[in-house]
């Protein structure tokens, strides 16, 4: 999750009284350097398309009557702007087309300015567009001129003119990066008059403000100040903020960027709803942007339906303590537990703590007491200077957060409510509750929280169709505005349940809008924020959470909206206005659909859902119909059948040990192929399907290919295995029917099955398997999953041989972190999904940082540390930089290949800070392997005996249990570090890396090497980073097209197999990087592809061969991408933002880089084949003597080249405990 570091952010550039603006614009040096399919694909839209009709042609101005905001503060208001508080309210009918003269003859040019001020918010680029567009509509000769980041670029003259071929860079994408944002004002009297000298000098008939509330405040005062000063430059202003709290019905419906950011973050909280529900035993706590109003959370809430979302209006209305809010959760937990429910999905906005009266009351008195003489920052210290009321509140908050409060204090020693994350302030006060109803015997449950903070990534993101739409037309309305010489008004665009030609637009004046506030000690206007509504006009979205809040407690009812969509043609949610605006102008919210009764199965709660409780998205996903490769067209049994390519084999030097394990190591290849003639059909089959592995997108597909494909054989039948290995030992069987799978065709996780341990290892658990499939009677038994699941599925096949089971094993590729990929398997189930709804985040995330221009992201994405290797890879974070262009890229395995030191790679990192601070860049996004720590040599020895010690413990018990350098090492990592390392382990024993904020210490330490080359004088620059772990988000994701038919065919694939009595196989599907027609489905012995650790074969401890995680090829042709663009991209901003997975549409096809570089194996076998074939038969006797000796002697010294090549292969050893 998103936290800042603790670190100094440098205060805002002070501009000295003697400095003077400047009047030339700057070359511009901001266009960007790449775009993604879809960039490309949004580029192309036709914006004129989101034109209002009333803005064609020549509009009519009419002017009305304004209404104040507040009577009470209208003559305040009225004195403040003497110049413009007459001004009226305008709206635009429509006029002549042409009445001006074609081409604006007998108009004159205009020359007008746009700033963004604030945060970024998606869309900001349309306005911008809709401005320039607009200007040129009133003459081609008009122009427009962009000032850089933010209100400042105004008063110091920083521009650039904005011609076509510049506009035509952005148009339809996200982010502020083509001129970038900033938070300054334009407050003293040097700015205002500076601000004017730039307008006049470089004559600007008008100016327009893109920003919230303040900055439109800011906008009108700059109105009033021009006007009353005879300067002819206009001002309006467009209304920005994701928050959704600038909004003044009926004439500002909503801010833009508030459909998108809401879009983003609810497909975020469906994927961990989905994951919730796969796993069944977390609860995520989600806290989402909006410091000042629940607007989001509110959205968001519609949209997702969690089990809580927690609004801070109504903890202000109703003087809800802390306590309070901790009860109520707590009981919720408790009812959910009491129905085997310990999981589920909580929202609570980010300014909530801002909220709780009590808490407000703890800040002020702590401020002042801390600041008092006498008073340490101790907590005996505090509570004796505190009051009786706000010291019992102190001692009611958790350890950590009372650290906190006293210790993390801003430049003037304040405490930084910001920094508190609430989510896990509510955690810790919900768990200690729950204890304590535990020791009375009221609770009995578990409650394991897994955190999730979105914001960052949801600023910059490509705008919604309905975003991409208003924004043109705010800023096609603030041109008309400015070219009728109107100024102090801010775009109105409404009527937006209808088409978009049919938007009315308009201008409100801001000082309508203001009311009087009382800020630093002084009367301010300001607009007033929008909160959430709790009673009044605007209730409409909170009374319909309302009406089913309470069902939502105990239901699993979540609704999942997928990803966004741009196929405006084909997809109808593409165009879906906002949740919270449609009530508001009075549409209905879909009801409750109805949630199956889940049944109990051990510990698991089986439900399956009907298509019609899904998603519209998931609805209409789920009539693609998927593709397949030729062998499989007829999906029908009877159409293939299986062709024994040729004998495999291992190793040739495992191949004796491997004879200890196996009865038979030389197996054929098989490959499906379509056949004209019938054969018969094997009938009556019985097929059970385990998910072991991790969740991942498209492992509902692969059920379908099975079912669909075993529907043709008479008598046969699929059963899914409700809760993972123990669901299979338990035998908690249920029977999937195309009924049932239809509800989850192109959905994500595995909801409908779960899963628990991937572990089928013991001779208990093998009998217990085995005893399950026979009575159930199975003919066939599919294991899902990655490299330890499989190497378990080849022992489990060979045990049911040797005891003469009749069931069949059968595996099947699956993992998002794509390390069960050797020379048969190309891909994994998931990994392109998850890949692709990583990359967008991180896309999102770092045109957010090129936007903002002032920080570093440090990301951290989910990759194959928790698979069971001691060294893990990093597939997923070399996809998802290939596809996004980061600044910098830490692998796990060239770090390991490299040999660094943490201080080595602190000092790589930092020189890449420095080189671009050189260059002015005090930015950038660096992604990081989750499993990075492990590689350096360090770190790896002080994790091999913290593995040795039981854990969870404590340092000072650890540290007696460590040797001399591991005990230094562990001494010098900050607390964080030392706490995480000393969690629960995984199932496996192993530490989970991905509890290691590998992100935030890197960050920490790069920190301290800049402030000691700040010191020294080496470095000028600035540094502020922020941190988040990317990984729940992604792993429940909805498929892509790629991965839903890759899984499908192989779930047909393995059906064919196990009907066949293949055992031993695993699903395979080669040529992934042709189109689906052309793959080429199969089965591969598992013993093709174990492997024996060569340091322990010989060892008197012989451990079983295992199917090795494969680790990046850093010789292959993916990572060799990386390293042909790898410097461009630490010099520069080459971000791509690939943006949400699309269903349909040109980039639907877009598969991952990795998978399209993939060497296929199975292909140059064939070629081989055939060479060697050739010469067989050019050999044969009778040939000329020279022929023969020249094919002797080349296949005699090819054979001594390949004995010289005999060893083992690249991989990594997997955890065996």
């Amino acid at each position: 999750q998103f936290q800042r570091h603790p670190c100094r952010t440098p205060p805002l550039q002070a501009f000295s009284a003697m400095s003077q603006p400047e009047f030339a614009p700057k070359p511009y040096k901001r266009a960007r350097r790449a775009y993604s399919a879809l960039q490309k694909e949004r580029l192309a839209a036709e914006c004129q398309a989101y034109l209002p009709a009333v803005l064609e042609g020549c509009p009519q101005v009419v002017k009305k009557q304004a209404i104040p905001a507040s009577e009470k503060d209208a003559d305040t208001i009225k004195g403040l702007f003497p110049q413009t508080y007459d001004t009226p309210l305008v709206e635009f009918a429509a006029g002549i087309d042409g009445a001006a003269g074609k081409d604006g003859a007998s108009r004159s040019p205009v020359k007008v300015g746009v700033v963004l001020s604030g945060g970024q918010a998606p869309g900001g680029h349309n306005v911008i567009a809709g401005i320039f567009d607009g200007v040129k509509r009133w003459h081609p000769e008009s122009t427009m001129i962009g000032f850089l980041d933010g209100p400042h670029g105004i008063f110091t003259g920083n521009f650039v003119e904005v011609t076509a071929e510049i506009m035509d860079g952005f148009r339809n994408t996200g982010g502020f990066d083509m001129l970038g944002s900033g938070r300054h004002k334009i407050e003293s009297e040097e700015q205002f008059a500076n601000s004017m000298k730039v307008c006049n000098a470089i004559g600007l008939d008008g100016l327009v403000v893109i920003g919230g509330d303040d900055s439109n405040t800011n906008g009108a005062v700059l109105a009033e100040y021009f006007k009353a000063k005879g300067c002819k430059t206009k001002v309006v202003g467009a209304p920005k903020t994701i928050d959704g709290d600038l909004k003044c019905p009926p004439h500002i419906p909503i801010s833009f960027g508030f459909d998108t950011a809401c879009k983003t973050y609810a497909t975020l909280v469906g994927n961990v709803a989905v994951d919730a529900l796969s796993a069944q035993k977390y609860y995520h706590i989600v806290r989402l942007m909006g410091r000042s109003a629940s607007n989001i959370a509110l959205e968001v809430a519609l949209l997702t339906r969690p089990n809580a979302c927690l609004l801070g209006e109504e903890v202000a209305r109703d003087k809800k303590s802390l306590r309070d809010l901790t009860m109520d959760l707590a009981d919720m937990i408790e009812q959910r537990s009491k129905v085997g429910k310990d999981y589920g999905v909580i929202i609570l906005p980010e300014g909530l703590i801002e909220f709780i009266p009590e808490f407000e009351r703890l800040m002020s008195e702590l401020n002042d007491k801390l600041a008092s003489p006498g008073v340490e920052a101790t907590e005996e210290s505090v509570l004796k200077a505190l009051s009786p009321e706000n010291a019992e509140c102190f001692k009611y908050l958790p350890e950590f957060i009372r650290a906190q409060l006293l210790l993390d204090r801003d430049p003037h020693g304040n405490v930084q409510v910001t920094k508190i994350e609430t989510e896990k302030l509510l955690a810790a006060t919900v768990s200690a509750e729950l204890e304590q109803r535990r020791a009375a015997g009221s609770y009995k449950g578990s409650f394991k929280a897994q955190f999730h903070a979105y914001g960052y990534e949801g600023r910059a993101g490509m705008p919604t169709i309905f975003d991409a739409s208003y924004c043109y037309a705010l800023g096609a309305t603030a041109a008309t505005l400015l070219a009728h010489g109107l100024t102090g008004l801010i775009a109105s665009v409404k009527n937006l349940l209808a088409p978009a030609k049919e938007w009315q637009c308009g201008g409100v004046p801001v000082t309508s809008l203001c009311v009087i506030e009382r800020r630093k000690g002084k009367d301010k206007p300001v607009i007033r924020k929008a909160l959430t509504e709790l009673e009044g006009p605007l209730s409409q979205p909170c009374t319909a959470y309302m009406k089913i809040r309470d069902e939502l407690r105990m239901l699993d009812a979540y609704t999942i909206p997928g990803p966004i969509q741009y196929d405006m043609e084909n997809c109808k949610s593409s165009l879906d206005i906002p949740m919270t605006l449609q009530l508001e102008l009075g549409k209905s919210m879909k009801p409750l659909g109805k949630v199956p009764e889940p049944k109990k199965m051990g510990d698991f709660l089986y439900a399956p859902q009907t298509l019609e409780s899904r998603s519209e998205l998931q609805q209409w996903r789920s009539a693609r119909k998927h593709q397949v490769p030729a062998s499989l067209t007829e999906k029908s049994i009877a159409a293939v059948r299986l062709h024994e390519v040729q004998a495999t084999m291992c190793a040739e030097q495992d191949m004796s040990y491997m004879r200890k394990f196996f009865t038979s190591i030389e197996a054929p290849l098989i490959e499906l192929r379509a056949t004209e003639g019938r054969d018969s059909v094997p009938q009556n089959q019985r097929i059970g399907i385990v998910f072991c592995g991790r969740q991942a997108p498209g492992c509902h597909d692969l059920l379908c290919g099975v079912v669909d494909m075993l529907r043709t054989s008479d008598g046969s039948k699929v059963f899914g295995f409700v809760g993972g290995t123990h669901g299979l030992f338990e035998k908690q069987a249920v029977e999937l029917t195309p009924e049932i799978c239809k509800a989850y065709v192109g959905s994500g996780g595995l909801e409908l099955l779960g899963r628990t341990v991937d572990r089928l290892k013991t001779d208990e658990e093998l009998e217990r398997a085995r005893a399950a499939c026979e009575e159930l009677q199975l003919t066939g038994l599919v294991l899902v999953g990655g490299a330890r699941t499989n190497t378990d599925a080849a022992f489990v096949a060979e045990h049911f041989r040797k005891q003469r089971s009749k069931t069949a094993v059968v595996g099947v590729p699956c993992g998002i972190e794509g390390n069960m990929v050797n020379e048969f398997v190309e891909a994994s189930i998931g990994f392109d999904s998850a890949a692709k709804a990583v990359a967008q985040l991180v896309g999102n995330t770092a045109i957010d940082g090129s936007s903002a221009r002032k920080y570093y992201y440090f990301l951290r994405i989910m990759d194959g540390a928790a698979t069971g290797g001691r060294i893990s890879s990093s597939h997923l974070a070399l996809e998802v930089a290939l596809q996004t262009k980061p600044n910098m890229l830490l692998l796990t395995e060239e770090v390991d290949e490299k040999r660094f030191s943490l201080r080595e790679l602190v000092k790589e990192v930092a020189d890449m800070v420095a080189s671009r601070a050189a260059d002015g860049n005090n930015f950038g996004t660096i992604l990081v392997a989750e499993g990075l720590l492990a590689a350096i040599p360090e770190f790896r020895t002080l994790i091999s005996e913290l593995e040795a010690v039981p854990m969870p413990n404590t340092p000072e018990k650890v540290l007696t249990e460590l040797t001399q350098w591991s005990r230094a090492l562990f001494q010098t990592l900050p607390d964080f570090i030392q706490r995480e390392l000393l969690l629960e382990r995984q199932s496996n024993a192993a530490l989970q890396m991905s509890q290691l904020e590998t992100e935030r210490l890197l960050a920490w330490l790069v920190e301290d090497e800049l402030s000691q080359r700040k010191k020294q004088g080496s470095f000028k620059g600035s540094f502020s980073p922020v941190c988040q772990f990317i990984g729940y988000q992604a792993r429940c994701s909805v498929p892509s097209d790629f991965d839903s038919d890759y899984a499908y065919t192989l779930g047909a694939t393995s059906s064919m197999l196990a009907a066949s009595g293949k055992s031993g196989y695993m699903a395979i599907v080669s040529d992934l990087s042709q189109p689906v027609q052309k793959w080429r489905a199969g089965g591969v012995p598992f013993t093709a592809m174990l492997s024996v650790p060569a340091s322990t074969a010989s060892g008197s401890f012989q451990p079983r061969p295992v199917i090795f995680p494969h680790r990046i090829d850093l010789d292959g042709a993916a990572f060799k991408l990386w390293c042909s663009q790898r410097e461009q991209c630490a010099k520069l901003e080459m971000y791509e933002n690939p943006g949400p997975i699309q269903m349909s549409g040109p980039s639907a096809a877009h598969v991952s880089y990795t998978i399209m570089a993939k060497f296929s194996y199975l292909r140059e076998l064939e070629e081989l084949r055939k060479h060697l074939s050739a010469v067989h038969t050019r050999c044969r006797p009778g040939c000329d003597p020279r022929t023969v000796r020249v094919a002797r002697q080349s296949l005699a010294t090819l054979n001594q080249i390949l004995d010289e090549l005999m060893g083992p292969s690249e991989a990594i050893e997997q955890r065996e405990k």
